[in-house]
């Protein structure tokens, strides 16, 4: 189930996520499983969602898409993070996927590195700021704006690309 703009108005929590709509996303930093994205994107092998977002991030975006997946069916939603990402990128949209649970670093790097991806994939081997969050079902997606706090969240569906577009382009228009 997807949780779109319409509901983040009001402040209904979606079951399972520690965050919920209009809360401020924790921030994390993970280490980039595809680390030249991360190098073009923060210039560093690491990826914090405070680089793009809060009070002085050093790239402002106007909105993060933060998506949890596991390796398992995650090619599809990479790919469609891809082309998100081409399609928004210059107007300051920020994709980060998170990896969660693969702690065979060199296997699932090669796995996100043979993608061709431009933005950032994020590894959360030991599956904690997934916890943080409180994703329990995977893939699960939460929508960010620029001042850090959380405008959706959402269990994609087959669609994720499509989800995610409708979520975020009106966004844009604010």
């Amino acid at each position: 189930m997807w949780m779109t703009l319409a509901l983040v108005a009001t402040a209904t929590a979606v079951p399972g996520p520690s965050v919920h709509l209009g809360d401020a996303a924790l921030m994390f930093a993970l280490p980039a499983l595809n680390e030249d994205a991360a190098l073009r994107a923060v210039a560093r092998p690491t990826v914090a969602l405070s680089d793009f977002t809060g009070v002085t991030p050093a790239f402002p975006a106007q909105v993060v898409a933060v998506h949890f997946l596991r390796r398992g069916g995650g090619d599809e939603q990479l790919q469609a993070l891809g082309r998100l990402h081409k399609r928004y990128a210059a107007k300051n949209v920020r994709v980060l996927a998170i990896v969660v649970g693969e702690d065979a670093i060199a296997s699932v790097s090669d796995w996100v590195q043979g993608q061709r991806l431009e933005f950032p994939v994020l590894n959360d081997a030991h599956g904690i700021v997934a916890s943080r969050y409180g994703v329990g079902s995977f893939p699960m997606t939460f929508v960010v704006d620029g001042q850090g706090d959380v405008l959706a969240i959402g269990q994609a569906t087959s669609q994720l690309e499509t989800d995610l577009e409708s979520v975020i382009s009106p966004l844009l228009t604010r």
